[in-house]
């Protein structure tokens, strides 16, 4: 019983925090901050004082947590953009989504290498925790700004296919570090597969909502909405028994299946938009209270180099190769440059290492931290002030 009395006063805190990130997040808005940063912010604070017990959560439980939460955001992600409107935008969806994060990854870590000394294995770490973009805080910035539609599509698309790039290519850099049997071509073709199964997973997925659609036109709505999320955890799982993307099956398996679900019921499912707007904030507060206590004045320095490396010189280059062949406006462009917000996948990302016990677990953790609430703070805002100031005219 009394490990149960002890559970008490940490549902407590916990509950106590959500709600003081909670309350601060219009204060955050206000200032032209995505509203995920209250929580990153409380989150850290949280860390650095020992409110909550960061030392009882592993990074097993962590990353066990964020699997279920980024399922949740990735499906949500897929049901709004939808389809049709993907399609229309597919070019520089993938381009970004896939080059792009790649080039992103191997840029950053030439820079760690090479600017900021780092080792390989840790420049490698870090730069892949920080190529995937975050789609909640985008979202939450140009919610509602309807002229920004095609650059918000783009965004979401873009997020919807590196996380899980970046997903299968942490996964191959982690494995190619930790074994000494590894080869760069056997990580490659690891990668590939990783994608291609979780291809042909969301393809398969899709068909498998469709047929639930079918067989349960008259079911009510909320469990209707929860058997469908049950049956994505079902395709992402499935798909990672395979040796695939869960990840990417679940954003594909979303995609297809979102108009099909529009045309029977509407675009507004409640319950994946809420528990996909829960998890992202819930996320940022967890990750970034177990990682603070681990940074140190030089890992914000080497953070803010390496956002402000991204920001100003590879991200608008990156963008400026792939939108070439679009007709994008240069205000769209600058949308979608200031849209390279990180989120919580780098944070997830940066834990992997700690699966496989690599020394560089605590400074890849304290470095993407640092560079992602740096990012927050410098892209958030700058997105909020160009969305704001052009509200009225897109050239």
């Amino acid at each position: 019983m009394d490990a149960l009395a002890d559970f008490f006063p940490h549902l407590l805190v916990f509950a106590a925090l959500l709600l003081a990130a909670i309350a601060l997040t219009p204060a955050v808005e206000s200032v032209g901050l995505p509203g995920p940063a209250a929580f990153l912010a409380v989150g850290v604070i949280a860390g650095y004082l020992e409110i909550v017990p960061t030392d009882r959560l592993g990074e097993l439980p962590l990353e066990q947590i964020g699997v279920l939460g980024l399922y949740a955001i990735l499906f949500q992600g897929g049901l709004a953009t939808g389809y049709t409107a993907w399609r229309k935008e597919a070019g520089p969806i993938l381009a970004l989504g896939t080059v792009g994060t790649a080039a992103t990854a191997g840029l950053v870590s030439l820079f760690a290498h090479y600017l900021l000394g780092f080792e390989w294995t840790l420049a490698a770490l870090v730069a892949v925790a920080l190529s995937p973009t975050d789609p909640a805080a985008v979202y939450a910035t140009l919610r509602g700004r309807d002229q920004f539609r095609r650059a918000r599509v783009v965004l979401e698309g873009e997020s919807g296919f590196n996380d899980p790039v970046s997903i299968s290519l942490m996964i191959a850099v982690v494995a190619f570090v930790s074994s000494g049997h590894a080869t760069v071509t056997g990580s490659a073709v690891h990668l590939v597969q990783e994608l291609g199964l979780g291809l042909v997973g969301g393809v398969a997925g899709a068909g498998v909502l469709i047929l639930l659609l079918k067989a349960t036109p008259r079911l009510e709505e909320a469990l209707e909405s929860i058997a469908v999320l049950i049956t994505v955890v079902v395709i992402g799982a499935a798909t990672a028994v395979a040796h695939g993307s869960g990840f990417l099956a679940v954003y594909v398996a979303g995609l297809l299946f979102a108009d099909r679900w529009a045309a029977q019921d509407g675009t507004k499912h409640a319950i994946p938009e809420s528990v996909s707007a829960a998890a992202e904030p819930v996320l940022f507060g967890l990750l970034g209270a177990v990682y603070a206590p681990r940074v140190t004045g030089g890992d914000v320095i080497d953070g803010a180099v390496l956002t402000l490396v991204t920001f100003c010189l590879l991200r608008p280059a990156i963008v400026l190769a792939c939108l070439s062949r679009s007709s994008f406006t240069r205000t769209e462009r600058l949308v979608v440059t200031l849209g390279g917000l990180k989120g919580a996948v780098p944070l997830l990302l940066a834990g992997y290492a700690a699966l496989e016990a690599l020394p560089q677990t605590n400074r890849t953790e304290a470095v993407v931290l640092s560079a992602t609430a740096i990012s927050i703070l410098v892209q958030g805002w700058g997105l909020s002030v160009v969305t704001s100031s052009r509200a009225s005219t897109v050239e």
